[in-house]
């Protein structure tokens, strides 16, 4: 398998789906907002932990004063006009030892943040793919049913040049020459509608996959391999993101249960402190000496440890309202797992009768076209030797035409409905 970087494409003759994939894994924006959303989701994981860790902080002050002020170091009135100063110094240590169980709460529930976040790229990574799939398959379409009006156009081209060499010769009538035109104009229109439909889907893929507009784009023609028999028949859907989210939302759930009842816990936290000070009026108590500033420093240190409890017993019914709140927030959430398992079965189910509907619709325009194939060239074969009517030719040719058309959507539709299969069951 070929990767490509973003500067290259334009020299690129063509990509298959398995290229669009990888392009579309690496550059599509919206994929690109959900793996920051789970950076995010990871940071707050890493604060959930950090919320266990004490906290530690560092204060200091120094303060200066002119005239009359009490100094509480000195424990004495400053008066008259003159300066004084003080200054301090401290550390301070705070850590909640129980809150009842609320950080490890936010620890589990972040992990759950993280786990979501994971299924929500591969969530949107599948539904990026089956909105590719359809832009894809209706380009390819479009781009074949171009080629195929191109051959049909040149042909009616051939025929209408046929028809005017035969009117000059007085052996067709001017309703031959008008019809033949008339089909020239038909195939030329098809021409045109294929050719800007092709180009509308390849700017949608363009804006899909987040490539250069100026690029040009030649998608490549998957081949026409059909799925093994089980695979078609395959139901499983345990795998699928959209249910693996719904049950983490069952897990957050139950978890902002047993959060809501923290409110009937008590919590418990430790403080500590160091620190000391010193003030330009402070003297020495037996000598009635001026103390040194070292001196103070060792004499006014402090050091003091604190415990504190706190219980709670009335709190107007908050919590037990917070409590019948998160249990109906998680039966909301288990009714939501049955309502989305309901729905990813019904959706691959109808994804797998669409593909045999498919599958044998194609086997059916497939043996129509070559009758319509056949029935064509015997009316072509009677209208060049004058038994059939031009009205009656050109009907022929325009069922064959719509044949050959309605047999390239069949085909294709069937790789359709066999690639969203495989995006469904991760094949």
């Amino acid at each position: 398998m070929l990767s490509f970087s973003k500067i290259c494409y334009s020299q690129l003759p063509t990509f298959d789906l398995d290229q669009a994939y990888i392009i579309l894994d690496q550059q599509n924006i919206d994929i690109k907002q959900a793996r920051i959303q789970l950076l995010l989701s990871q940071q707050d994981r890493i604060d959930a932990k950090n919320s266990l860790l004490p906290t530690l902080s560092l204060g200091a002050g120094h303060n200066y004063n002119l005239g009359l002020a009490f100094d509480q170091i000195a424990g004495q009135l400053v008066t008259g006009n003159r300066w004084s100063n003080n200054a301090n110094a401290s550390v301070r240590m705070n850590a909640t030892l129980f809150q009842g169980f609320t950080r490890s709460n936010q620890i589990k529930n972040a992990l759950l943040d993280i786990e979501s976040s994971e299924l929500e790229i591969s969530r949107l990574t599948k539904s990026l793919r089956l909105e590719l799939l359809s832009l894809y398959f209706d380009a390819i379409v479009n781009q074949a049913l171009h080629r195929s009006s191109l051959e049909q156009l040149n042909y009616s081209r051939a025929q209408l040049d046929q028809q005017q060499i035969q009117f000059d010769m007085g052996t067709k009538t001017l309703v031959d020459v008008s019809l033949a035109e008339s089909q020239v104009a038909t195939d030329e229109l098809n021409v045109l509608v294929s050719r800007n439909t092709y180009e509308s889907k390849t700017l949608d893929i363009q804006r899909l996959l987040d490539l250069p507009y100026t690029d040009s784009l030649i998608l490549a023609t998957p081949l026409f391999e059909l799925m093994p028999a089980e695979l078609s028949r395959s139901l499983a859907v345990t795998n699928e993101p959209t249910i693996q989210q719904a049950q983490v939302r069952i897990k957050q759930a139950e978890l902002g249960l047993k959060t809501a009842k923290n409110g009937y816990y008590p919590s418990l936290s430790f403080s500590s402190g160091y620190g000391t000070n010193y003030s330009s009026e402070r003297n020495d108590y037996l000598t009635g000496q001026f103390m040194p500033f070292w001196n103070q420093v060792d004499q006014n240190k402090s050091l003091y440890l604190g415990l504190s409890l706190s219980m709670p017993i009335f709190d107007g019914f908050k919590t037990k309202s917070n409590i019948n709140r998160a249990k109906l927030t998680l039966d909301l959430q288990k009714n939501e797992l049955d309502k989305t398992l309901k729905d990813q079965e019904k959706i691959l189910l109808m994804a797998r009768q669409e593909y045999n509907r498919s599958h044998k619709e194609y086997q059916v325009v497939q043996t129509q076209s070559l009758s319509l194939k056949k029935s064509f060239e015997a009316m072509k074969e009677r209208y060049e030797i004058g038994m059939a009517s031009s009205m009656d030719y050109s009907k022929a040719l325009l069922d064959y035409n719509i044949s050959e058309f309605n047999l390239i959507r069949a085909k294709y539709n069937v790789l359709y409905n066999q690639e969203i299969l495989k995006v469904l069951t991760d094949y």
